[in-house]
């Protein structure tokens, strides 16, 4: 079946026919052309398209109507009869089989989310919020960006501060950190309690009840708000701590731990390295570091 502007599609399946003709009239009138299909999938230049309507598919836009999945654009209607797991332990609640499967699933934390599971460590069910495995991917970001996130959930990534705000406004929480160094040594904290405001509150950080054996590098920031490059919250009065970090955090005046700062490929000394001070009592650049949360009635 071929659309044009401004015919009427009929076909046996017509809810997706009616759907795809109403969005090549919609972008036609737009670009002033027509736009071919191939099942739900629209496939153009992508500089045509409007920025704010292009998906994650790698060869093509989603439109309005359809979300991307695995790497094709999927209409609504059929999205729908996809179960909506609101973090990783839901998951695991819902379908015991992801037990041990480690990977990248699909949330909706209020928006789809691609992020990653940890399914194993301490019974699993963990939604990573931060992931640093290389240097990749650039932490040294904006409000915005820290905002939205940026990254690949598969390698290094920051999922979001509204999406961190809505996993913990329950205040049902708990957080873990797990850090490595450069000669092999790892170590973990966990806190019970962890939630952020929302953006209004400048996504002010609570968080407490430490154990672990990496040290408590987060009570110095206990009650901050975050800070970045173009956003100066925090304490120190001679500048911003996330320009002096290379990074972006809960600065106090400044920072104890530093987890966005900047990666190094080597196990280097400097302030502005990521970091979690008492691992090594100094600021020594970490290999590897990993932020996730889970439900604390998880079981």
């Amino acid at each position: 079946m071929t659309c044009f502007k401004f015919n009427l599609c009929r076909s046996v399946d017509w809810i997706k026919e009616e759907t795809i003709c109403r969005l090549n009239t919609k972008f036609g009138n737009k670009n002033d052309s027509s736009l071919m299909t191939k099942g739900p999938t629209f496939h153009f230049e992508r500089e045509n398209f409007p920025t704010h309507l292009t998906g994650i598919c790698l060869n093509h836009a989603c439109a309005e109507e359809e979300i991307c999945i695995a790497g094709r654009c999927v209409s609504v209607l059929e999205e729908k009869i996809e179960k909506k797991y609101k973090d990783c332990s839901d998951i695991v609640k819902r379908d015991q089989s992801k037990r041990g499967q480690n990977g990248v699933y699909v949330i909706y934390a209020d928006t789809r989310r691609e992020v990653y599971c940890d399914m194993t460590t301490d019974g699993g069910g963990w939604t990573v919020i931060q992931k640093r495995q290389d240097g990749d991917v650039n932490f040294y970001r904006t409000w915005i960006a820290y905002k939205h996130g940026f990254g690949n959930a598969s390698k290094n990534y920051w999922i979001g501060n509204d999406v961190i705000h809505t996993l913990t406004r329950d205040k049902n929480q708990e957080l873990r950190v797990d850090v490595q160094s450069y000669d092999g040594e790892q170590a973990y904290a966990v806190y019970t309690t962890f939630y952020i405001g929302d953006e209004n509150n400048k996504y002010t950080l609570t968080v407490s009840g430490y154990s672990g054996t990496a040290g408590d590098d987060l009570k110095y920031h206990n009650s901050m708000y975050f800070t970045t490059q173009d956003q100066d919250n925090d304490k120190k009065i001679d500048g911003n701590c996330a320009i002096a970090r290379h990074g972006a955090w809960w600065y106090r005046n400044c920072d104890l731990s530093n987890l966005n700062g900047q990666y190094a490929q080597s196990a280097l000394i400097g302030q502005h390295y990521a970091k979690w001070w008492h691992l090594k009592r100094e600021n020594e650049a970490l290999k590897q570091t990993r932020m996730m949360i889970r439900n604390r009635d998880y079981s």
